[in-house]
């Protein structure tokens, strides 16, 4: 005979189960009357009774953030060479590591003059003192440094 006292059955192990047995389940559950319900609604019944109330399952909400305008501060320069799709942005009001680290893997877009749109992503923290680090899929031109970035 089966183990009828575990409560976290799926619907495929309930219709394996003969219908005494889901039977003695739903009394375990407390469910009324099973002896005068078919397998069918006694699955069915089960299955709602082994779910949470609605208000105790905790409902995940991720925090919003904004979009936000950075400043674009420099190419992300080597030794003997500038990275021209790499670029260094610094946003207003954030000045450490920890909440740089909050963008990582958002859409940075820069806009020029003439309207075209350069679109790359923030792929790490460069420093401690709050500068991204963002990757385009072009490369930008030197008439971006200094110019405005909208993080998305």
């Amino acid at each position: 005979m089966r183990q009828t006292s575990n409560p976290s059955l799926d619907e495929a192990e309930l219709k394996k189960m003969k219908v005494s047995e889901l039977r003695r389940l739903a009394e375990e559950l407390g469910i009324e009357s099973p002896s005068k319900k078919l397998k069918a609604q006694l699955i069915t019944d089960i299955l709602q009774k082994q779910k949470p109330p609605e208000e105790l399952v905790k409902k995940r909400v991720e925090p919003k953030i904004e979009k936000i305008v950075g400043t674009i501060l420099n190419f992300k320069t080597g030794m003997h060479r500038q990275e021209h799709h790499h670029i260094l942005i610094g946003l207003p009001n954030v000045d450490n590591a920890e909440s740089a680290s909050r963008y990582i893997g958002r859409r940075a877009v820069w806009t020029s003059k003439t309207g075209k749109r350069i679109v790359g992503r923030i792929i790490s923290v460069h420093g401690r003192n709050g500068t991204l680090l963002g990757r385009f899929r072009r490369g930008l031109p030197g008439q971006a440094l200094g110019s405005n970035v909208e993080i998305l």
